[in-house]
C-alpha cells in the first residue's frame, strides 16, 4: 500500500495524483490535499491502475446535495465551488481558441446550478434497481431515489416507477440470464410547460410476454404522469428511448416552449437538456441575425429548433437532419407556424455526403452538430461554399475548434460566447459568429 496526496484538479473535475511509478493519474471525487491509500494493481499486460482503499478528506463536502455523489457516473463536480468549476472547464477552452485560432470568446456562468435537466436516462437492473452506471464500471448501477439536477416532478416520477417495479420485478431485463425485458427508464419533463413523458425501453419481442399485460395495467393504474410510452429495441442494444414505440397513455411527444415558440418533441429525438440554460446562446444569435435575410440554412436541424425560432426573418428555410421522425416534426411544425413561407426539410447524413447542400444567395447558416463535430465534409463545404453569415453552435468546443480551423481562412470571426448549461459536469456549450471574407 502507498499513500498519495491529491495535488490539483483537472478540467474534468478529477483530482491529479502522482502514482508510485511517478506517473500522473486522475482520480474522480477527490480534492487537492486529500490523502489516498492506494494499491498499484496490474489490470492487463503492460497496464496498471490505482485501486483506492481509503480516502482521508481534508475538504468539506458541504456543497454536495446528492446522496450518491462519488458513486454515480453523472455529476463529477458537486464538491467543488461553482466559481472554481467554471475556471477549471472554461480556462483550457478559452486559452486553446486564443492560442490556436486567435479567437477570444466571452464566458458566461449559469444562473441555476440544480434542478436544471429536462431529460434523464436511468438504467434498470434486477433488484429492482433504477439508477445510473457507476463511474468506471459500466456493469454496476448505483441505485438512485432522487437526483439533484432534475426537477421535483421527475424525482416524483422516479419514485412512482420504483414502486411499480417493486411489485413486478420480473419484467426487468437480466443481462446475464437474458430473461425479462425492461432495460431503461427515461424521464423527459419540459421546463416551461406542464408536459412530460415517461419512456420505458424493453428488449424487442418482450411486448408479447405474459407479464406485460399485468405490467401495463399496473402502470396505467399507478403512474399519474399524463404520457406513458413503451419502446422496444434489440436485446444487446444499450440505447434508451429508441426503437419501435407503443403509446400506453397520452402521446409520443412532449411540448416545450422557448422564447415564446412551442416545440413538439418526439420521444426519441434530441432536444436541449436545459432549454432555459441555453437562452444566452439563443439571444446571442437573435441579436446578430440579419434584419431581413433571404435564406436560412439549418444544418443538423433536429426538430427544426433554430428554423422555428428565426425562420420568420427569412424568405426561405432549408433544414437537414438524419433522424426521420425529427424531420417530420420539423416540417409539420414549420408549415403550421409559417404556412406561406418557402421551406424544405430533408433527411440526410451530413457525415457521409453534402451533395444535397446548395449555395444560396443572401444566406445565413446555423449549425448545431453532435459532440463529434460537423465533420470534414461539412467543414470543407463551409470553407468552399458557405454563406455570408455563419453561426456555429456546439456542445463540444474542442471538436468545434477543429472544424473552425478548416474554414476560418475564408471567414472573419466576429464574436462568440461560452456558457455552462450543465453545472457540476465538465460539459459546456458555445456559439461562434463568423462572416465570410470579401473577395
Amino acid at each position: 500500500m502507498d499513500k498519495v496526496i491529491v495535488e490539483s484538479l483537472d478540467s474534468d473535475f478529477s483530482g491529479i495524483v502522482t502514482a508510485p511509478n511517478g506517473k500522473k493519474v486522475n482520480i474522480f471525487f477527490a480534492y487537492p490535499g486529500d490523502e489516498l491509500t492506494v494499491e498499484y494493481v496490474k489490470r492487463r499486460p503492460r497496464q496498471r491502475s490505482l485501486r483506492i482503499h481509503e480516502t482521508i478528506r481534508h475538504h468539506d463536502w458541504n456543497l454536495v446535495k446528492c446522496d450518491v455523489f462519488g458513486e454515480c457516473g453523472g455529476c463529477t463536480g458537486q464538491h467543488i465551488d461553482y466559481e472554481k468549476q467554471l475556471e477549471l472547464k472554461f480556462s483550457p477552452i478559452l486559452e486553446s481558441f486564443k492560442k490556436d485560432l486567435g479567437i477570444s470568446i466571452t464566458p458566461l456562468p449559469s444562473s441555476k446550478i440544480y434542478e436544471y435537466r429536462s431529460r434523464m436516462d436511468f438504467s434498470v437492473f434486477p433488484g429492482p434497481i433504477i439508477g445510473q452506471r457507476q463511474r468506471g464500471n459500466f456493469r454496476k448501477v448505483v441505485p438512485i431515489t432522487s437526483c439533484s439536477i432534475q426537477s421535483q416532478w421527475a424525482n416524483d416520477a422516479l419514485k412512482d416507477v420504483q414502486s411499480v417495479l417493486n411489485q413486478i420485478p420480473d419484467v426487468i431485463w437480466d443481462r446475464r440470464s437474458e430473461e425479462g425485458g425492461l432495460k431503461y427508464l427515461t424521464i423527459r419533463k419540459a421546463q416551461n410547460t406542464d408536459d412530460g413523458i415517461l419512456i420505458f425501453t424493453f428488449t424487442e419481442g418482450y411486448e408479447s410476454h405474459p407479464s406485460m399485460e399485468k405490467f401495463r395495467n399496473l402502470c396505467l393504474a399507478s403512474l399519474k404522469q399524463e404520457s406513458l410510452l413503451f419502446c422496444y429495441n434489440r436485446p444487446k442494444s444499450e440505447v434508451s428511448a429508441s426503437g419501435r414505440a407503443e403509446v400506453l397513455r397520452g402521446k409520443s411527444t412532449f411540448t416545450e416552449q422557448v422564447l415564446g415558440e412551442t416545440f413538439q418533441i418526439p420521444f426519441d429525438s434530441f432536444f436541449q437538456p436545459n432549454p432555459s440554460g441555453f437562452l444566452p446562446i439563443l439571444s446571442f444569435i437573435k441579436e446578430r441575425l440579419p434584419q431581413a435575410g433571404k435564406n436560412l440554412i439549418d444544418l443538423f436541424c433536429g426538430n427544426g429548433f433554430f428554423s422555428l425560432l428565426y425562420g420568420g426573418s427569412f424568405q426561405n428555410v432549408d433544414g437537414y437532419e438524419l433522424t426521420e421522425s425529427s424531420i417530420a416534426i420539423a416540417s409539420k411544425t414549420f408549415e403550421g407556424r409559417f404556412p406561406n413561407k418557402s421551406h424544405s426539410f430533408q433527411i440526410t447524413n451530413l457525415f457521409m455526403s453534402t451533395d444535397l447542400l446548395k449555395e444560396k444567395e443572401d444566406a445565413t447558416l446555423i449549425l448545431d452538430p453532435p459532440r463529434a463535430g460537423a465533420g470534414k465534409l461539412v467543414s470543407q463545404w463551409i470553407r468552399d461554399f458557405g454563406p455570408k453569415h455563419l453561426f456555429y453552435v456546439s456542445c463540444n468546443p474542442y471538436s468545434q475548434k477543429e472544424d473552425v480551423s478548416t474554414f476560418l481562412p475564408n471567414y472573419d470571426f466576429m464574436d462568440g460566447i461560452l456558457i455552462d448549461p450543465y453545472p457540476h459536469t465538465p460539459h459546456t456549450e458555445s456559439v461562434l459568429f463568423f462572416q465570410r471574407k470579401s473577395i
